[in-house]
């Protein structure tokens, strides 16, 4: 169940980066609203620690350079990144301005999302449709808080559908931007989750963007059931799990 749970948030797993550590204890704040494709890179001139990135969409990505789609594999692995079978796939697409335009779940509209005064997204809404003949999906809701140099300090995940929940994300860094490790708590389908994930990078492109990075998960999840004798009952379980995620990275010419 836990690991049915971590896939639906997976995807946004990898939308988080900043820049060192210490900065994901302290949150911009400013007012939202709605701005269309044309604005988003306002704001980001001027900022040093900016100046690495080509827009907001893909730094909050942690992708340098002109990218244009990201497709990430991710496999069960040991804890020395020995890779195994395969559980899943994610994608990220932008546009050649940096827009973020979409997952593996839709391709978003400028209705779904929420920039802030400096054209950073704050809210992402969309539905993921799994029949269109049964009208059958699942919708996500994202809420995104920023440390003051622009870096993703916060995700909170809330989803409606096959399965339902929400989980908050909690960032750390390294000193060259990339993620050192996250926390993820909430509850998805019932099953209440606490896990601290700590990320080892293998493999790096040019532009310095990673391309392959060792997971370790160490999550307990807590479940409330009807026991035989009809008294509610507590599963409590603490697990250790590996995953390696590999990615290819394309970029605009």
């Amino acid at each position: 169940m836990k690991h049915i749970i971590l896939a639906f948030s997976a995807a946004m797993m990898l939308a988080a980066c900043g820049q060192k550590a210490q900065e994901t204890s302290s949150e911009a704040t400013s007012d939202t609203a709605s701005v269309g494709s044309t604005s988003t890179l306002e704001g980001m001139a001027g900022d040093e620690s900016s100046a690495q990135w080509l827009s907001s969409d893909l730094q909050m990505h942690c992708l340098k350079g002109q990218v244009k789609k990201v497709s990430t594999t991710i496999y069960q692995s040991d804890k020395n990144g020995k890779q195994d079978f395969e559980r899943h796939k994610t994608l990220l697409t932008f546009d050649a301005q940096g827009l973020w335009t979409g997952n593996e779940r839709a391709k978003f509209k400028a209705s779904d999302i929420t920039r802030d005064s400096q054209g950073r997204i704050t809210k992402l809404s969309f539905r993921h449709v799994l029949s269109k003949e049964e009208d059958y999906g699942c919708d996500y809701d994202y809420a995104y808080t920023y440390t003051p140099k622009g870096m993703l300090a916060k995700m909170g995940e809330e989803f409606v559908g096959e399965i339902c929940g929400g989980f908050e994300f909690v960032y750390t860094y390294d000193d060259d931007g990339n993620i050192a490790s996250y926390t993820q708590s909430g509850v998805g389908d019932g099953v209440g989750v606490e896990a601290t994930v700590t990320v080892t990078i293998k493999e790096t492109d040019s532009h310095g963007n990673w391309t392959k990075r060792l997971i370790k998960d160490v999550s307990t999840t807590t479940e409330e059931y009807d026991g035989a004798d009809g008294q509610p009952k507590l599963d409590k379980n603490t697990e250790t799990d590996y995953s390696l995620q590999v990615r290819k990275i394309e970029y605009y010419e």
